[in-house]
Order: structure tokens, then C-alpha cells, then sequence
């Protein structure tokens, strides 16, 4: 059997209930292919290595699913092009079946810019925070 992996783009700016009719659209599409769907996930919200469309980030999804038939895939790889519901997308045949994938929760937290800011502002108040008690100890010395 044939094993294939999309991952698409949907503009940021969109609201989760959006993005589930998205995943909705396309999984129903891909299904009228005569594919199995295996996972259909949401990645998360990442940065974009360059501006598509005016929109630097994007929310990512994949899909991967169990290959049906390619004439009626060329079909709906031609209606994700031209629907206008995702930025960019790119289709990769996989070497054998894929894992189920529950979420994407570890990878979120590791990418996730203002999580990212917020462990910064802790490190720099513990680094504060360290640098006054040395100080305060210091002093103590002095007398």
C-alpha cells in the first residue's frame, strides 16, 4: 500500500473553528479520493521561512493518509491549489506507514514565541535576583 504525507499552511490570522472546517474540507476531499486518513493533526502556529501571501506565520497541519486512487488525487491536489484555503502546501510519498500522532503539544511549547519570552524575563529576574544577593553579601564583608 501506498503511504503519502500533507502538510499544509492556513493563514494565522484565521480562528480555530475555521481551521476545523479546513481540516474538515480537505479530510472529506481526500476521503472522496478513496484514501484513508491515518492522522489529520494541527501542528501549531510557526514562523514562516518567508513572507507567503503577506503572512509571516502560518498554522501548520498534517495529514497523513493511506494512497487511493491518483487519478482522482490529481484531481484534489489541482482543488487544494485553487481553493484559497491554504497558503502552501506539499504532498511527500512515505516509505511505509506511519505512526498515529495524538498531538503536537512538546513541539508547540518548544516554538511558541511568547512562551519563549516569558522563560527569558524569568531568567533574567533569577539572574537579578542572584546578582543583588551576591551584592547584599558583599557588603556584608565590608563591615
Amino acid at each position: 500500500m501506498r503511504y503519502y504525507e500533507l502538510i499544509y499552511i492556513v493563514n494565522s490570522n484565521v480562528e480555530r473553528k475555521k481551521i476545523d472546517q479546513v481540516m474538515k474540507d480537505i479530510g472529506s476531499r481526500i476521503e472522496s479520493t478513496e484514501s484513508k486518513i491515518i492522522n489529520h493533526v494541527v501542528w501549531g502556529k510557526k514562523k514562516l521561512a518567508y513572507p507567503i501571501k503577506g503572512n509571516t506565520y502560518g498554522n501548520y497541519i498534517l495529514l497523513h493518509y493511506e494512497g487511493g486512487d491518483n487519478n482522482k488525487f490529481n484531481e484534489f491536489d489541482s482543488w487544494l491549489k485553487l481553493s484559497g484555503l491554504v497558503i502552501r502546501h506539499m504532498v511527500v510519498k512515505l516509505d511505509e506507514k506511519p505512526d498515529v500522532v495524538k498531538d503536537f503539544a512538546y513541539e508547540k511549547s518548544d516554538n511558541d514565541p511568547e512562551q519563549k519570552s516569558e522563560q527569558l524575563r524569568n531568567e533574567k529576574s533569577d539572574n537579578k535576583e542572584q546578582l543583588e544577593k551576591k551584592v547584599v553579601e558583599e557588603d556584608k564583608g565590608v563591615e
